[in-house]
């Protein structure tokens, strides 16, 4: 077993740490009704079982309690949401709960009962094999819900005289099993770990662009749409498209080829990542036109990050395969109106895309309206 989480890109991280949450929020709260079950069982199941069941005040119910009130909090955390702890908080406590009940047991009857033992080293090894599920992080989280409880052990077992040669024999069967537990909850880790790299995979090759490791068009649309209900929501969140159009392409494919082409789009997506903020998002709209989505940020605002996004396109020609390759790039900038769809404020943008294209290419072109205070044609920024 690892100690540690599978290597996980940095990019999926975030979404990999939902996946271990939900993961445990579903072992916890099937773990809950489980041993809640088998407790119960095996409170009322004395007589078949042949063994003479405790008093009310025994320290045989005294162990059972912490097992009670963990599996009473998870419950209550996941029907409620109160407490709002994390999934995995609820695994350890039900799983160190679990252990210091079991052993607890173990040495009561071995001390008091010892004709009823096998029953308690029988419990013993369903626990070893439940905890080991519970520790979904690996041996890590494994050994997180087992030393404490087995280091008490043995302190009560020496403060007992008991001498270990003489538990072994009854802990044959439990450790065998915890074995069998380790290699189960390994291979299940694994198996749950390779299907979220492998949705991953599918999500990224669904929504990224595969040349130039932009969104694409499907990925970005609900990314519009949140930002124009939160704009809705608030007038204090503003936002801007920016739609820009690569000029004359077609003359770099004719004239290099396709290849040197597409090395171009790469270029253009890292230059213009590189005049974006970190919550900016940038996306290959299709072809040579790439959109840029600009959270909370004004008329003013668009136009100077489509002026940055320009410079950086026109004022350092590219070195491609040892091609030096001049490339401009022309740019509308729309910042939320009222629209009711993304497709309303993109056709703003790309219009005035379209303007500074007709200018001469080049160069920003503000789109018209009640948020810029223009009028058609009068928007343009030139080449600054």
């Amino acid at each position: 077993m690892r100690l540690t989480n599978p290597d996980i890109p940095a990019e999926w991280q975030s979404a990999y740490r939902d996946f271990q949450r939900q993961r445990e929020r579903l072992f916890a709260i099937i773990g809950s009704w489980l041993l809640l079950a088998i407790m119960v069982a095996y409170h009322l199941s004395h007589e078949l079982r042949g063994v003479r069941p405790p008093g009310p005040w025994s320290l045989e119910h005294l162990l059972r309690l912490p097992v009670y009130a963990s599996i009473g909090l998870a419950l209550l955390s996941h029907y409620t949401g109160v407490p709002n702890w994390h999934p995995k908080v609820f695994l350890r406590m039900m799983s160190t709960s679990l252990m210091l009940m079991m052993l607890g047991l173990f040495l009561v009857y071995f001390q008091n009962k010892p004709q009823d033992l096998s029953q308690v080293s029988a419990g013993l090894m369903i626990s070893f094999f439940g905890v080991t599920m519970m520790a979904t992080r690996g041996l890590r989280d494994w050994l997180l819900q087992f030393l404490l409880p087995l280091a008490l052990f043995v302190l009560a077992a020496a403060m007992l005289s008991i001498h270990p040669v003489r538990l072994i024999p009854h802990l044959f069967g439990p450790t065998a099993m915890l074995a069998v537990g380790l290699v189960t909850s390994e291979a299940l880790r694994r198996l749950g770990n390779h299907q979220f790299l492998n949705e991953q995979e599918v999500k990224q090759l669904a929504t990224t662009d595969q040349l130039t490791g932009l969104l694409n068009r499907h990925a970005f649309l609900p990314v519009i749409r949140h930002e124009m209900d939160r704009a809705r929501r608030s007038d204090e969140r503003p936002f801007c498209l920016i739609m820009g159009d690569l000029d004359n392409f077609k003359r770099v494919n004719d004239s290099h080829g396709h290849e040197v082409g597409d090395l171009v789009l790469r270029e253009t997506a890292v230059r213009m990542s590189a005049c974006l903020r970190q919550q900016d998002v940038l996306c290959r709209w299709g072809g040579e036109e790439l959109l840029v989505l600009l959270p909370e940020t004004g008329p003013t605002g668009g136009r100077e990050v489509a002026r940055k996004i320009r410079a950086a396109m026109a004022d350092q020609p590219m070195q491609l395969n040892g091609t030096r390759i001049r490339q401009t790039i022309s740019l509308g900038v729309a910042c939320f109106d009222g629209e009711r769809s993304p497709e309303q404020l993109i056709t703003r943008a790309d219009n005035a895309l379209y303007g500074a294209k007709a200018a001469g290419r080049n160069r920003v072109e503000m789109a018209p309206g009640k948020e810029t205070g223009t009028t058609p044609g009068s928007g343009h920024s030139g080449l600054g």
